[in-house]
């Protein structure tokens, strides 16, 4: 791993990850060093106050009268998974908005739960299951339909996301913008944070994997590959992962890119 500048303050979150709303404040200094944390913070606060306790539906309807909606053009724009940059442009994609929807009713003394709904995540208040994007309640009937049309088993679209899956979750998405720009280093200095917090996620050492082979590093490649090889979930996954070794491991070096 490089040298990380937010270790610190990620490793003292891993050791007492209760609040996903300071993991996600965290997500935007690794994304910005010079994020505007505390004003994120006493932002949170004054919305809280202004807001005032009261059901999902009360949380939701204040934040919209405020402003606050789902991204538009510029859905993948790195600025919507910065809480801060959500906070002061009122414009997120789901994730980020449901920090603000956590940070608000967590003022409030209200309990939510994130979910790790496919492609879009949800979170809950006090039991209420809200559509972030939306800033709506929804209901888990209408989202199972979604799954069954999709093609998605609808028994698993509901699982509860900890405070660490949804960090994990926050840096994916930084991540694949990142790779998708062709910022390689900068992606790969993610998943060494996402690392940190799931260091026994195969996945993310074969998706490493991929980022070394844009730079030809036959060498990072293959060890990437072995460690998603010792973290292999499954006989068959282990199985595909050795044949890759083997393919890169008999490629003449000019074809590793």
């Amino acid at each position: 791993m490089i040298s990380l500048p937010f270790a610190t303050e990620l490793a003292s979150f891993i050791e007492s990850p209760r609040d996903a709303v300071e993991g996600a404040l965290i997500v935007a200094s690794i994304i910005d060093k010079d994020a505007d944390i505390e004003w994120a913070r006493r932002e949170l606060d004054r919305l809280a106050t202004e807001i005032g306790r009261g059901p999902a539906s009360h949380i939701c309807d204040e934040l919209r009268r405020s402003g606050f909606q789902g991204a538009g053009r510029d859905y993948y724009d790195v600025s919507n998974s910065r809480l801060d940059m959500v906070l002061r442009s009122k414009r997120g994609i789901p994730i980020s908005l449901a920090m603000v929807i956590a940070g608000v009713a967590h003022r409030l003394e209200l309990a939510t739960e994130g979910i790790n709904f496919p492609r879009h995540f949800l979170i809950t208040v006090n039991d209420e299951l809200v559509d972030p994007f939306e800033l709506k309640v929804t209901s888990v009937g209408a989202l199972r339909d979604w799954l069954t049309d999709n093609n998605l088993d609808p028994e698993e679209g509901f699982a509860v996301a900890n405070p660490i899956d949804i960090v994990v979750r926050m840096l994916n998405n930084v991540r694949s913008i990142l790779q998708s720009s062709g910022d390689y280093v900068r992606a790969l200095e993610v998943s060494d944070y996402q690392l940190m917090l799931v260091p026994e996620h195969y996945g993310l050492y074969v998706e490493r994997a991929d980022v070394w082979m844009h730079f030809g590093d036959r060498d990072m490649v293959l060890r990437e590959l072995n460690s998603a090889l010792e973290n292999a979930p499954s006989i068959a996954i282990a199985d595909r992962i050795r044949d890759r070794i083997k393919d890169i491991g008999r490629a003449p070096s000019g074809d590793i890119n």
